[in-house]
């Protein structure tokens, strides 16, 4: 391969392998660049939100590992809620990260996912840069202004890592453009339903509602200016397959915001003045503030592009021709114009919160503007590659020049977007020893040093101590797990009114309980908060199921007259259907697949 790539260069002349080699670079060194402040520091872990995001990937890994089970349940923070429903939890099972949480310590994973998340959204934007010019340093312009800008260091240090799945936004988009193209539209079209679903799965919160609306918007766009139906019904069966593939996340997820609707007022706003600051300042460390913008830290409003940047984006905004460059401003200008938030009562982000029932479960409109960059980026990208390409055959090295120059932009943006990640990952673990039986406690037992806004999830989870007073949790307001502190408290399983339980066996999705003594239609009270996913079985000459009810927002199992072993467990809601329709659509699509081949060989023979 490497060989190849080499005859190619240089069959192609020097002029084309420099700017070969320096769109490699823009590729690779601005990641590097960004996080590097996290290699020098390896055993410290990250501040603000990073903490319940470990606990998150913990919690798979000891289900997955120590305990041979899914991740359904977690039942270390708040008296326990949904884990595999939770849309920001088990993030890192269905993912090509998985590797790294199962072999390496925690620290190390979450900076290398970090790292493959960075290099993977540089590779997406060069690619997607691609279907609109064939200028090699005009697509490293995108991954300079897009991939790891000042937003992506401020999200990413934050503990925001629903943010890196925008590193997936322009693979669907370049995946949409080639099922456009025709050839292979079928192995793409899937492609698009492979980015869909994998947001479902990294936790995109907010990137996956932003790339739907991002493609479903240039779908219908491109459809009028080319007066036919054909990209709607690409990225319909792209998101149909999406939900098939993502529905055994998907559908869990959508029980839980059933019982707990994540609905968020929202009237952020900001003016232009501050959108510059935003995008020029070089003043963007965490706690900054270089803007009167408010709420929130800096961390949601700042978007280092540097001054070249925002003046190179503004130019191409205005002044950038053609046909298909026309429906990217309209495009662009959308999502600008969202990222400027509630400034009226007919703003556009006012009417989306307001009337789309997905965008009223969330906030923070400024969080539009990345995928605004990426938009004008590619703006840009076109109009510089169509300038390469006319004054090219005289001047050859032009297409060298525009790679050195995103080079160049590229690690001045990484170095600005370097300074947040250079505070975040700075918090030291004391020692742990993690208690034999489980129990619940109502504030966090153990601090990070120095201490940190929140008390620390992952920490406690490693003592094997559930915190009632937690973060990072679904809106539950119906929470009945109590502290072993609580005058309530009367020990982590009991039977009520009279007989006695012992937990034999426990795992983050249920426990083995033996019962003693029990009377005709007493209950087995488990000191977790209830779910309709708790189901019970009760052991004997034969397993028997037993009703599963909720005791004051807590699990309660009915029990039979006398002694019993009664086993619970926790499956998510939703899954078992999630499950068949992942199958299906596998079927289906392995059926389409066989048909494909069958036709292509038949005409092949018939052309012979």
């Amino acid at each position: 391969m490497f060989e190849r790539a080499r005859r190619a260069l240089t069959k192609a002349g020097p002029e084309r392998a420099a700017a070969f080699v320096l769109a490699c670079l823009t590729l690779v060194v601005p990641s590097l660049i960004v996080t590097w402040p996290w290699w020098t520091t390896r055993d410290t872990f990250g501040f603000h939100d990073w903490d319940v995001q470990t606990s998150h990937r913990h919690l798979a890994v000891r289900s997955l590992v120590e305990h041979g089970e899914w991740p359904g349940w977690n039942p270390y923070a708040c008296g326990g809620f949904p884990a595999w429903s939770y849309v920001e939890s088990g993030t890192n099972v269905v993912s090509p990260w998985l590797p790294l949480y199962l072999g390496l310590d925690m620290r190390w994973a979450l900076r290398l996912e970090v790292l493959g998340m960075a290099l993977l959204g540089a590779a997406g934007s060069y690619l997607a840069a691609g279907r609109f010019t064939s200028s090699l340093g005009a697509r490293a312009l995108v991954v300079a202004l897009f991939a790891v800008n000042g937003r992506w260091g401020l999200q990413t240090a934050a503990g925001h890592t629903w943010h890196l799945a925008y590193a997936l936004l322009p693979w669907a988009l370049w995946a949409f453009e080639r099922a456009r193209e025709g050839s292979g539209s079928l192995r793409h079209c899937v492609g698009l339903g492979v980015c869909f679903a994998m947001l479902v799965y990294a936790g995109g919160i907010y990137p996956l509602p932003h790339t739907v609306l991002l493609l479903a918007s240039w779908s219908v766009l491109v459809a009028a200016q080319d007066r036919t139906l054909r990209p709607i019904a690409i990225l319909a069966a792209g998101g149909a397959i999406g939900v098939g593939l993502s529905a055994p996340k998907l559908f869990p997820i959508l029980a839980t915001f059933q019982r707990a609707p994540r609905l968020i007022a929202s009237d952020e706003r900001m003016d232009l003045a501050a959108l510059w600051t935003a995008l020029t300042s070089r003043q963007q460390g965490f706690f900054d503030r270089p803007a009167p913008v408010e709420p929130y830290g800096w961390h949601e409003w700042g978007i280092y592009v540097s001054l070249p940047g925002a003046l190179l984006l503004t130019v191409a905004l205005v002044f950038a021709p053609g046909r298909r460059e026309s429906l990217l401003k309209l495009l662009a200008l959308l999502f600008v114009v969202l990222g400027l938030g509630a400034f009226h009562e007919l703003a556009p982000w006012t009417l989306l919160h307001e009337h789309a029932p997905v965008f009223r479960s969330q906030h923070v409109p400024s969080r539009f503007l990345y995928p605004a960059v990426f938009l004008t980026g590619l703006l840009l990208a076109s109009w510089v590659g169509a300038l390469v390409t006319r004054f090219g055959a005289k001047r050859r090295w032009l297409d060298a020049a525009v790679a050195a120059l995103a080079l160049a932009l590229a690690c001045d943006v990484a170095l600005i977007a370097q300074q947040p990640m250079a505070a975040a990952m700075s918090l030291h673990a004391p020692p742990i020893a993690a208690r034999p039986d489980f129990r619940f406690e109502q504030r966090p037992p153990l601090q990070y040093r120095p201490r940190d806004w929140a008390g620390p999830m992952y920490l406690a989870m490693l003592g094997n101590v559930g915190v009632i007073d937690c973060y990072g949790a679904p809106p539950f307001d119906d929470r009945g797990a109590l502290a072993a502190s609580d005058r309530r408290y009367r020990g982590e399983a009991y039977v009520e009114p009279a007989g006695e339980a012992v937990i034999e066996g426990w795992s983050p999705n249920g426990a083995t309980f033996r019962v003693r003594g029990a009377e005709r239609g007493v209950r087995l009270i488990y000191n977790m908060n209830y779910d309709r996913g708790w189901t019970a079985r009760v052991e004997g000459p034969r397993s028997t199921p037993a009703r599963v009810v909720r005791d004051r927002s807590r699990v309660a199992v009915e029990l039979p007259e006398g002694d019993s072993l009664v086993v619970l467990s926790y499956r998510p809601p939703g899954l078992r259907a999630g499950v068949a329709a992942l199958l299906v659509t596998a079927a289906a699509l392995g059926g389409a697949a066989a048909w494909r081949r069958r036709a292509a060989r038949r005409a092949a023979e018939e052309g012979a």
